[in-house]
C-alpha cells in the first residue's frame, strides 16, 4: 500500500512538472527573456531543417551618431550568415513622424542605399517610425500626397504596408500594425498598435486560400505579446496602446488555430522569446541597440538568426561587434571634427 501512494506521488508530481508554466530569465543579455508555456519538450529524433532568414529590427538609420556605418556593419554580419533571405521587422529610419519632407527622403534613401548591400532579398515590414509627418502638421498637411503611410508605401512597400509571399512550403504573413489616430484637442496625429478589421479581414482571407497544414509564421513591428513594461514597472502595469497591439488577441486567436510557427516583432528594443503551445513570440533586440547610443538596458545592438525547420522555428540573437562609445570619441574629436561643440 506504501509503495503503491509512493508510486502515485512519484507519477503526479511528474505530471505537473509537466503541465507547469514557468518563466525564466536569462543572466546573458544577448539571450533577453524567455518565457515558456505548455512547451512539448523536443523530440529526440534529428529534426529537418529547412532553411534560416535574419530577422532585424529597429535600425533607426539617419546621418547622425555613426547609424549608417553600424548598419553596413550589421549587413556584412548578416551576409556572413548565408541566410535565405532578410526580414526587417519596422522602425527602419530616424525618424518620418515630425519632419519635413526633404529629411524624411533623405532617411529613406540611405535606408535604400544601405539594403543594396545584402547578399539576399530583403523583405520590408513598416514600423510607427517610416509613418510621414503625423506628428508635424506644421510641416506637413493631411493631403499631401506621401503623408502617413503613403511615403513608404511608394518608398519600400510597392504600394502595399501588409503582404504574404510562400518560401519553401512554409506562409509568410507581413503586417502593418501601426495605427492613426487623431489627437484630441490639439493638432496632428498619433500612432497605436492596431491590425484594423480591413487588414485582419485580409488577414482570414489570406490564410483561408492556404492549405490548413501549412505553416504560418508572422511578422509586424509593434508586438503582439510583451512582457517589457511589466518586467520594468511590475507586474499588473498596464501596456501602453503604442507599445503592444490593441486588438491583438483577435489576431493571435485567428493563427492559433492554423499550424502556427511563431511571431516576429520589435519596436521594444530588447530580446524576448516566448512560447505558447510550441508557437514561438519573439521579439528582436534593435541594430541600433539603444538608439545608437549603445545597448539598451543591457541588451546589445544585433539580429536574430532564424531558423526553420519542419515542426518549428529556433532562434539565435547574434551581435556583430559595435561599439558606439568609440564612435561618439570620434565624433567629439577636435582634431577629426574642429567645429565639434560649437554651435554653428
Amino acid at each position: 500500500m506504501i509503495a503503491h501512494k509512493r508510486n502515485n506521488i512519484k507519477k503526479r508530481k511528474e505530471e505537473i512538472m509537466k503541465r507547469r508554466i514557468f518563466l525564466t530569465a536569462s543572466a546573458s543579455a544577448a539571450a533577453g527573456i524567455a518565457a515558456v508555456s505548455c512547451a512539448k519538450e523536443p523530440a529526440p529524433t534529428t529534426r529537418k531543417k529547412l532553411f534560416s532568414f535574419v530577422h532585424y529590427s529597429d535600425v533607426h538609420v539617419q546621418p547622425e551618431k555613426g547609424a549608417k556605418e553600424g548598419f553596413l556593419a550589421a549587413i556584412e554580419k548578416m551576409n556572413s550568415l548565408k541566410p535565405d533571405f532578410a526580414l526587417s521587422g519596422g522602425d527602419l529610419v530616424m525618424d518620418s513622424l515630425n519632419v519635413d519632407e526633404d529629411r524624411a527622403n533623405l532617411l529613406y534613401d540611405m535606408y535604400i542605399e544601405c539594403c543594396k548591400s545584402f547578399a539576399v532579398p530583403v523583405y520590408n515590414v513598416m514600423g510607427n517610425h517610416e509613418v510621414f509627418g503625423i506628428y508635424a502638421p506644421d510641416k506637413v498637411p493631411e493631403n499631401h500626397p506621401d503623408w502617413g503611410k503613403e511615403l513608404f508605401k511608394r518608398r519600400l512597400g510597392d504600394g502595399r504596408t501588409y503582404r504574404s509571399f510562400n518560401h519553401k512550403g512554409i506562409h509568410f504573413l507581413l503586417l502593418d500594425s501601426v495605427g492613426i489616430e487623431k489627437n484630441d484637442g490639439k493638432p496632428g496625429h498619433n500612432y497605436i498598435g492596431e491590425i484594423g478589421q480591413e487588414q485582419m479581414a485580409w488577414v482570414k482571407s489570406d490564410l483561408d486560400a492556404i492549405p490548413a497544414d501549412m505553416p504560418v509564421i508572422a511578422a509586424a513591428h509593434i508586438p503582439l505579446f510583451t512582457w517589457w513594461e511589466q518586467m520594468l514597472n511590475g507586474p499588473t502595469s498596464p501596456s501602453a496602446r503604442g507599445t503592444v497591439l490593441t486588438d491583438g488577441k483577435d489576431l493571435f486567436d485567428m493563427l492559433m488555430a492554423r499550424r502556427f510557427f511563431g511571431f516576429l516583432e520589435g519596436h521594444i528594443h530588447i530580446n524576448e522569446l516566448y512560447v505558447y503551445f510550441g508557437s514561438k513570440l519573439i521579439d528582436t533586440g534593435a541594430v541600433a541597440g539603444g538608439w545608437w547610443n549603445g545597448p539598451r538596458n543591457g541588451h546589445p545592438e544585433g539580429f536574430n538568426l532564424v531558423h526553420v525547420y519542419e515542426d518549428g522555428i529556433e532562434n539565435e540573437y547574434i551581435t556583430y561587434g559595435w561599439d558606439a562609445s568609440k564612435y561618439k570619441q570620434a565624433m567629439l574629436d577636435p582634431e577629426v571634427f574642429p567645429l565639434a561643440g560649437r554651435t554653428v
